[in-house]
């Protein structure tokens, strides 16, 4: 912190009179420690801090869908012959959960940017958030083009 004394003008009256005592007191005395707040000390943004926890929260949930839709992957063809009437309700758990979690982006992604807008607030944590669900949404889009483009094929 800055020491910033209050301005002359602010200063207490010296109360002794300086006829009565005989000297004069130093007319440059350094007054009290006055603290004044940092105007650059801000407090975090709610709302980003929501878009990181929503993008931690959907990066953990698609780690663990993915690892989930392995293991059942993994026991559907070292046990079954018929794979495609097996893997169908592993492959809609793996869809459905990926576009919950990627709406789930869309919404994590618009929090960050309204945490990135709020005035006097520190903007870390929406930065991070609307990077990350950015960059999620990104890749998702990635993923569904590039199926569709082999789709078409």
């Amino acid at each position: 912190m800055d020491y910033n004394p209050p301005p002359r003008s602010e200063l207490p009256e010296d109360p002794a009179d300086p006829s009565l005592s005989g000297h004069r007191a130093p007319a440059n005395i350094e007054p009290e420690y006055v603290f004044q707040e940092n105007k650059r000390d801000f407090r975090h943004s709610g709302p980003g801090i929501a878009s990181f926890v929503i993008a931690l929260v959907t990066l953990v949930g698609y780690a663990v869908s993915f690892v989930f839709v392995g293991m059942q992957a993994s026991d559907i063809l070292s046990n079954s012959n018929d794979v495609i009437a097996d893997s169908s309700e592993t492959i809609m758990f793996l869809g459905l959960t990926v576009l919950i979690l990627a709406a789930v982006n869309v919404i994590g992604a618009v929090i960050g940017i309204i945490g990135l807008t709020l005035r006097r607030r520190r903007k870390v944590f929406a930065i991070i958030g609307t990077i990350i669900n950015g960059a999620i949404l990104l890749l998702f889009m990635l993923l569904i083009a590039t199926i569709l483009v082999n789709a078409g094929a």
